[in-house]
């Protein structure tokens, strides 16, 4: 009864903040109508629960990523995430930066975007990456989007491979409260020291998911994700997130 009662209690505490900060957040609760970047002194913080499911020897892993971003104006956000394993558990994790720049608004949103980082348990730099998130409204419900941080470019070991990624995802808002989404990748194109692998030829990469918005101030997800449909439909990686706008 008293864990009943603690998660209960936490869930009205988390309602009662989502409540209090509606006012104050400066965002529609469809996700597919908000800005390409965080609005102006917003503060969106939250976590992210990963599980990836994989045949012996490799077994199950756990790993938790917690946190943030913030606006600085209306066109600049900047955010940062630290990542660790659960299961095994190593408090020595991954380290995250990221920065972007609101170019347009619209039914074609585009926000470019640089993302940065260093390996804490492998002791080594993370890929730089750079790109652009774009997401175009065929209309109210319905978007094409891509994610972003497209170019990587290793900064750590020998070689350096440079890659660019074509992520592609189809987003739909079912209503205010859920929004839906699928992710693909068409290629991953080697610019110096990888290999180019193609959709369909190569590798069928997905991702499903949604996520439901009680408010404008509060939004929980869940995904599911395969990196190979085809050749390896027996990796699976699950995917549980929260986010708080304040």
């Amino acid at each position: 009864m008293k864990n009943k009662l603690t998660i209960g209690i936490s869930s009205l505490a988390i309602a009662a903040t989502a409540s209090i900060a509606a006012a104050e957040v400066n965002q529609p609760q469809e996700i597919i109508m908000r800005p390409m970047t965080t609005p102006a002194s917003q503060i969106t913080v939250g976590g992210s629960l990963g599980i990836l499911i994989a045949p012996d020897p490799i077994g199950t892993a756990m790993g938790l990523a917690l946190g943030g971003s913030y606006g600085v104006s209306e066109k600049i956000e900047v955010g940062a995430s630290y990542g660790f394993s659960l299961k095994e558990f190593e408090a020595k994790g991954n380290l995250n930066i990221e920065g972007a720049f609101n170019i347009m608004e619209g039914n074609l949103g585009v926000a470019a975007n640089l993302t940065a980082g260093y390996s804490i348990v492998g002791e080594a730099i993370n890929p730089l990456g750079l790109g652009a998130r774009v997401r175009f409204r065929l209309n109210d419900k319905l978007a094409i989007q891509s994610p972003g941080s497209q170019l990587q470019i290793a900064l750590d070991g020998d070689p350096k491979p440079i890659t660019l990624g074509l992520p592609v995802g189809v987003a739909y808002q079912a209503s205010p409260q859920l929004h839906a989404f699928l992710y693909t990748e068409l290629a991953n194109l080697s610019i110096s020291n990888s290999s180019t692998v193609i959709f369909g030829a190569d590798y069928v990469p997905v991702t499903v998911g949604a996520f439901f918005s009680p408010s404008n101030t509060l939004d929980v997800g869940a995904s599911i994700g395969w990196f190979d449909l085809v050749d390896a439909s027996d990796f699976i990686n699950i995917s549980l997130v929260g986010r708080l706008h304040m």
